[in-house]
């Protein structure tokens, strides 16, 4: 009979290998955790699987297999925690975990086949407590949070641009090798009346589908800009990174409008920092590679962000003249434990050498990773290890303090 806490977080074991399901089985009975197995995977997809339940999955099913099967329950919300499994490449299995990544299903841990009942027996031990630890943390939200709803529809950004209810936060950025500031990330948030404080990705993509982002981003810039002056009044010598979107880079207008606003404020456009994403550049390339050139010419440094993660990295550095590659912070977070991820580093940090350009590593989130970083030789860190982002007051205190 399985207790209360195996009833929260089931077990389910996917494998057409009889005898390799019941040893999987019998290595969690070691540690009094029941399973369920399933040699079948229509009859598995029968289940009924939650959030809460573990799931480990052979790839190489018949019927269905385990990328048919993670396909299906992504496409009915169905999110439980994966082990991955396979007698395949061990490719395979790296490349399954990231497909399942982008389909946001949570892959704890991959497995080849033969594995070891220490190394399987640890894994499932742990995820099982963190499964748990999750769905206690779940039901001990306040019924409010639990329900709250921060979706914000467009007449409600609309207006929030006419109020200027946006805030500007920062970011810092320091040397790997000498612990100094570089500079800072502009950050924007939306100080909303009722909701609260919104983060980017929670009304980013509204302005871009509604073809609101020039607009937001001339907020932007003129926040950016009055918080600028005032770091500048503290003595403080500083760059800032400010974010440009796809539709910024097709307005050939842009390197105009914000050197005159940089002239008007009197500042250098070398105190600029301005990032641009590979998928940004996608479109319209003739048009972008205008803005980019006279935005240089201008004397703005450029930042190709997200690096790594479009489909053409190569062919846009080789054509744009940026000064920084900014490593996307995918491979950043996940470099300590997956040589793939490190390796891919490796290649962006000598590329970005052999042209003449700083490396930074966003999402540095502990020491362990900055030290990683720092082994490879990437030239600048930004993430919450070495600060969170902060409102302009906080920011020139943190500084001062270094």
């Amino acid at each position: 009979m399985s207790t209360p806490e195996n009833s929260l977080c089931k077990i389910y074991i996917v494998d057409d290998d009889d005898q390799q399901a019941n040893l999987m089985q019998a290595m969690a009975k070691t540690i009094k955790l029941e399973t369920e197995i399933y040699t079948s995977s229509i009859e598995f997809l029968k289940a009924p699987v939650n959030a809460h339940d573990i799931v480990i999955l052979d790839l190489q099913m018949p019927e269905k297999d385990g990328i048919e099967i993670m396909r299906e329950l992504a496409s009915l919300n169905i999110t439980p925690s994966f082990i991955l499994v396979s007698g395949f490449d061990e490719r395979v299995l790296h490349s399954a975990k990231q497909l399942a990544e982008s389909k946001q299903l949570n892959v704890v841990s991959t497995l080849s086949k033969p594995f070891k009942a220490k190394e399987f027996i640890t894994i499932i031990k742990k995820t099982h407590a963190d499964c748990l630890e999750k769905y206690e943390q779940e039901q001990n939200k306040p019924l409010d949070i639990k329900n709250n709803n921060n979706a914000a529809s467009i007449e409600e950004l609309k207006l929030a641009l006419r109020k200027h209810q946006l805030v500007i936060y920062f970011q810092p950025q320091v040397c790997f090798n000498t612990g100094k500031l570089h500079g800072a990330e502009v950050l924007v948030r939306w100080q909303h009346p009722e909701k609260g404080i919104l983060l980017p990705d929670q009304f980013i993509p509204l302005a871009e589908k509604h073809e609101l982002m020039n607009l937001l981003t001339e907020e932007i810039l003129m926040l950016a800009i009055k918080e600028y002056k005032t770091v500048i009044a503290s003595e403080l010598d500083v760059k800032i990174s400010i974010n440009l979107s796809a539709q910024n880079v097709n307005d050939l207008s842009m390197p105009e409008k914000l050197e005159g606003l940089l002239k008007y404020n009197n500042i250098d456009p070398n105190a600029i920092v301005l990032e641009i994403t590979e998928s940004a550049l996608m479109h319209k390339v003739s048009d972008s590679l205008d803005i980019l050139n006279r935005l240089r010419m201008k004397g703005f440094s450029l930042s190709i962000d997200e690096f790594g993660t479009g489909y053409s990295s190569l062919v846009k550095l080789y054509q744009a003249p940026f000064t920084e590659l900014k490593i996307d912070k995918h491979f950043i977070l996940s470099s300590v434990a997956d040589q793939d991820s490190t390796a891919i580093i490796k290649i962006c940090i000598l590329l970005a050498n052999e042209l003449k350009m700083k490396t930074v590593a966003e999402g540095v989130e502990s020491k362990e990773i900055s030290e990683h970083l720092q082994s490879l030789g990437c030239s600048i860190a930004q993430g919450n290890y070495i600060a969170k982002p902060m409102p302009t007051d906080e920011f020139i205190q943190w500084v001062k303090n270094m």
